[in-house]
C-alpha cells in the first residue's frame, strides 16, 4: 500500500483507469492483451510519477487529460453537426455475440448492413425533449 500512497493524482488517476482496462479483459480472457495492457500502464505510471516527482505536475496532468477531453470535444461535435443521424441513414448496427468464439473470430462481432428503406428504428431515441 505504500506504492499506492506515494503516486501523485495523475498517476493514481491512470493507475485506476489501467486497473479497470485489464480487468474488462481478464472477464473476455483476453490474457495477452490483459499482460501487454498491464505492462504498458507500470510504465506509464511510473513515468507520470516521475514527472510528478520533478515538479512537472502540469504535464503530467495533461497527458492524462488530454484524451478525455478530445474525446469529449468529439462527441460534443459530432452530435452538434447531426453526424449521428447522418450515419443512422446510411447504415444498420447491428451486433451479434457468438456462443462459441474461436481463433478465427472474436467474441463479439459488429457487422454494418444497409439500412433498409422501410421503418424508421434508429439505435436513438427520436423523442428527446433536448
Amino acid at each position: 500500500m505504500r506504492f499506492i500512497d506515494a503516486l501523485c493524482p495523475p498517476a493514481l488517476l491512470y493507475l485506476l483507469f489501467v486497473t479497470i482496462q485489464v480487468a474488462l479483459d481478464l472477464s473476455l480472457g483476453m490474457l495477452m492483451t490483459a499482460a501487454v495492457k498491464t505492462l504498458l500502464g507500470v510504465a506509464g505510471v511510473v513515468i507520470l510519477d516521475a514527472l510528478c516527482g520533478v515538479d512537472l505536475g502540469v504535464v503530467s496532468w495533461a497527458i492524462v487529460a488530454t484524451p478525455f477531453i478530445v474525446t469529449a470535444l468529439a462527441t460534443s461535435i459530432s452530435i452538434g453537426i447531426g453526424l449521428d443521424k447522418a450515419v443512422a441513414t446510411k447504415a444498420k448496427e447491428t451486433f451479434a455475440l457468438s456462443p462459441y468464439p474461436t481463433n478465427a473470430t472474436d467474441d463479439v462481432t459488429v457487422t454494418m448492413a444497409a439500412k433498409e428503406p422501410a421503418g424508421d428504428d434508429y439505435p436513438f431515441s427520436t423523442s428527446s425533449p433536448l
